[in-house]
């Protein structure tokens, strides 16, 4: 397995969990936020919106810039 395949499948992983802890929290909101209103919460900061700006940027130059 070459490193790009690991972090690809990596990535997966971390959006499988996300869609599996979005999943959780609503069918259960009593035991977990969704996660629009914690991003909505977060997103509320200027200093989280330009790293999620960045991180966003990065993201898409190393995967679609090839």
């Amino acid at each position: 397995m070459t490193e790009r395949a690991i972090v690809i499948a990596g990535f997966a992983l971390l959006c499988t969990l996300a869609l599996g802890l979005t999943t959780l929290a609503h069918l259960r909101p009593n035991l977990l936020a969704p996660l629009s209103k914690v991003a909505t919460a977060a997103l509320a900061q200027r200093p989280v919106r330009i790293i999620a700006i960045l991180c966003w940027a990065w993201l898409g130059w190393h995967f679609l810039a090839r």
